[in-house]
């Protein structure tokens, strides 16, 4: 239940003016009867809020979007699936993506540690993928263009304003926030949207996050010059490394000299071979993968090292009374088949659908949100069974060994360019698949070349589900 204004205590919070001097924010908590300013405040600029903001806005909504980083701003997440491009088609964005010179991605390559076997995924070939080109975009500018977009809707953007806190009632909620300057102002809204990722402005407050039991994992990255890429139209694509510990590093070409590279690893191997900096850590990572340093022979370094934490999560409430979590605030899934940007700005749209028809219906209840929950949790599972499947030497043993009968790989595929409504025929032949991953795991049906490579290190994490870590 959430408090009215008269029953919550509002202690005004503490900030830094430009002469480095402490002082506390003076705020006055809007009446609930005043009528609203905006009828949906978006936190967060990045895909998701961007994405939800700019769908509102373009069905005539009146959308405040606060974003807390001045942009342009680094962030990873570089790599895109074409099954964004009926989102930004949705959102009438597909143009300025595709004029806006990001480098062309046709696929996915996969090679082994030490080079012995290798991968291509062709987005061509993939079922249920009429558009198999995406790109690989550098996120500032990517980020940049889609919170544009959202402006040019008529959605009302503040970058450097930080959201302080939401208090919500019957009739609305009061939001509270802080300017480039640091001088506090309110606005009154009708609903909020939580897409301040990690953050977890709402998240927080509502509901848990739980962390994957399984896809722990630590990533270190940085971007350089250098790296040699494939010939032709695969000259964007993706160049991915497995390596024995199954961990894995990723190589993408984000402009046309510069290459984002990073090491995922998981958790309990970086604590116990990592090193101080991001850049060391890196360095011993390539070092110890043959097909990673042949990569890396000539690469020069252009920026510095980063350490993120790479926990997947999914969060216990996507939604509630007056508002709704999109993208990273809601759940967060391993980058391995880069499906990040898609679950942010689909859960966008979804989100702004949801709340149009809210809106126009006067009803902004939960119970109006829960369909909107069932597939943002159902859509984050069903890649999930791909993320935690890449981890098991059985499901890497049939990848590598891809079989041209049935349509099974086609099906694989058509998951790995980001489809999250198979039609019953591919939803068949994923089910074959998996079943055909069990029997590898018992009675080898292909080559256990990355099995034999992993029974040396450290044994397969026991597969749980995110409803078992509750």
């Amino acid at each position: 239940m959430h408090e009215s204004p008269e029953e919550l205590e509002y202690t005004p919070p503490l900030r830094r003016d430009p002469r480095g001097e402490i002082r506390r924010l003076a705020i006055q908590v809007t009446d609930p009867t005043r009528l609203p300013d905006y009828e949906v405040a978006v936190i967060g600029g990045g895909p998701g809020g961007s994405s939800t903001a700019a769908a509102l806005a373009r069905k005539g909504h009146r959308v405040l979007l606060l974003e807390r980083d001045a942009f342009p701003r680094f962030h990873i997440g570089e790599s895109q699936l074409p099954w964004s491009n009926e989102v930004f088609r949705a959102l009438g964005c597909e143009d300025l993506v595709a004029e806006a010179g990001f480098v062309d991605k046709w696929g996915a390559s996969f090679t082994s540690h030490d080079g012995s076997a290798r991968q291509y995924a062709d987005f061509a070939r993939a079922a249920q993928t009429p558009q198999p080109q995406t790109w690989q975009v550098p996120r500032e500018r990517f980020d940049e263009v889609l919170l544009r977009h959202a402006e040019r809707s008529g959605a009302c953007v503040r970058t450097g304003t930080r959201a302080l806190d939401a208090i919500f009632d019957g009739g609305g909620a009061t939001l509270t926030y802080a300017d480039p300057g640091g001088l506090a102002h309110t606005a009154r809204v009708e609903a909020i949207v939580d897409a301040s990722g990690r953050a977890g402005f709402l998240a927080k407050r509502f509901g848990r996050r739980v962390v994957d039991p399984v896809l722990r994992n630590v990533a270190v990255h940085a971007q350089f010059e250098g790296v040699p890429r494939q010939e032709g139209r695969r000259a964007g694509d993706i160049q991915m490394v497995t390596r024995p510990d199954r961990g894995w590093f990723w190589f993408i070409p984000i402009t046309p000299t510069l290459t984002s590279v990073g090491a995922v690893i998981p958790k309990s191997v970086h604590a116990a071979a990592g090193c101080p900096t991001a850049e060391e850590s890196l360095q011993r990572y390539v070092e110890e993968t043959p097909a990673a340093a042949a990569l890396m022979r000539e690469a020069r370094r252009v920026s510095p090292g980063r350490f993120d934490a790479d926990y997947s999560y999914l969060h216990t409430e996507q939604a509630g009374e007056r508002w709704l979590l999109v993208g990273d605030a809601g759940g967060f899934l391993d980058p391995i088949f880069s499906t990040g940007v898609l679950l942010a700005m689909q859960s966008g749209l979804e989100a702004a659908a949801v709340l149009s028809e809210g809106l126009k219906a006067r009803d902004l209840s939960r119970r109006r949100f829960r369909a909107y929950e069932r597939t943002v949790a159902r859509r984050y599972r069903h890649f999930r069974r791909f993320a935690v499947g890449f981890y098991d030497p059985a499901f890497r043993d049939l990848f590598f060994a891809r079989s041209r009968r049935f349509g099974i790989y086609e099906a694989v595929l058509s998951v790995l360019a980001g489809n999250w409504r198979p039609t019953p025929g591919t939803r068949l032949r994923l089910f074959a698949f998996f079943g055909l991953v069990a029997l590898q795991r018992v009675l080898p049906i292909a080559a256990r070349s990355h099995s034999a490579s992993w029974a040396a290190t450290v044994r397969p994490p026991r597969e749980r589900t995110v409803e078992a870590g509750r």
